[in-house]
């Protein structure tokens, strides 16, 4: 892919080995100074992300569509760890409202990238649904783009009932 041509593991700087070895040190680094510098939950939180990005997610990039909405969890997940720090719960409702706005808002934003970046993915190799929507000339992926814009616009209506905002 062009966008991803010049990285050090693409151009051979770095080794798949050592690149794994990088990713295994900085994320036993960042979940140990989560531990200690935070607490065990948001540890956690940020332990299971990084294995869920470079599991899951990295795993069904070239296999289905759903990477996209596991890439939304992982996303979501940031302003949680964040919440989880300053001592909340994670079932808190700003919390939740927080994560929900963080995942609702990766489908408009990563759908229109995609799409204008849809050759590239397919050269790469993604499965990503403007890839895969060739047949109806973007009709599903501008309908998944109104369709999680009308989700993330009740976020905000949903959050002033929930009396979690401010004057």
């Amino acid at each position: 892919m062009k966008r991803t041509a010049h990285r050090p593991l693409v151009k051979g700087t770095i080794s798949p080995a050592n690149a794994k070895l990088l990713g295994t040190m900085t994320g036993v680094t960042g979940g140990t100074v989560l531990l200690y510098g935070t607490d065990p939950i948001t540890a956690m939180l940020g332990v299971g992300n990084i294995a869920l990005y470079s599991g899951l997610y990295t795993y069904l990039k070239p296999r289905s569509e759903i990477n996209t909405w596991v890439g939304a969890v992982v996303g979501a997940i940031p302003p949680v760890m964040g919440w989880t720090a300053a001592g909340g719960s994670p079932l808190d409702t700003e919390a939740l409202l927080m994560g929900s706005t963080l995942f609702l808002w990766q489908f408009p934003h990563f759908f229109a990238l995609s799409w204008m970046h849809r050759i590239d993915y397919g050269r790469g190799g993604f499965q990503m649904v403007p890839v895969n929507d060739i047949q109806t000339k973007g009709d599903r992926t501008a309908g998944l783009i109104m369709r999680y814009t009308g989700y993330l616009s009740t976020v905000p209506i949903l959050s002033t009932v929930l009396d979690v905002t401010s004057p």
